[in-house]
């Protein structure tokens, strides 16, 4: 379980709507049109835990079952991005951590990520399919 005051610090490192967290532009290098949000919860045993979300919207070509299919080459490009930027984001959390408290933080992944797509503009004129892309991981957390 990580303490009250470690808590208070890594949810002020994820906080990107309000406060010191959302004013770096160069803290996480995630790149417009992709987003990534952490929360932290408490899981099973009481342990704390983070969850990581990956969302971004994307153009994808083909027919709708191609594209959801997870070898489409687009999807797999994208979910190869994802598994980058969530890697990058957090590590630079720890880094983050790290430099705040001056303890480490250690993030194991508690359950394998999830991905999904979902079809969202569909045009039978059109071979191109706008879908969202969603990645979530969950990590437990020790500091």
């Amino acid at each position: 379980m990580i303490s009250f005051e470690d808590t208070n610090v890594l949810g002020q490192l994820i906080e990107t709507t309000w406060g010191q967290s959302s004013t770096g532009s160069e803290k996480y290098k995630v790149p417009a049109g992709r987003s990534i949000k952490a929360n932290i919860f408490s899981g099973e045993e009481d342990e704390s835990r983070l969850m990581v979300r990956f969302v971004t919207i994307v153009n994808l070509h083909g027919d709708e079952r191609q594209m959801l299919d997870p070898n489409h080459p687009g999807a797999q490009q994208v979910r190869e991005e994802s598994l980058k930027l969530t890697k990058d984001y957090i590590d630079n959390l720890k880094k983050e951590f790290k430099e705040a408290t001056g303890k480490a933080l250690t993030l194991k992944e508690a359950t394998p990520s999830t991905d999904s797509i979902e079809l969202i503009n569909y045009n039978i004129f059109n071979p191109n399919k706008t879908v969202y892309y969603r990645r979530n991981s969950i990590f437990s957390i020790k500091a």
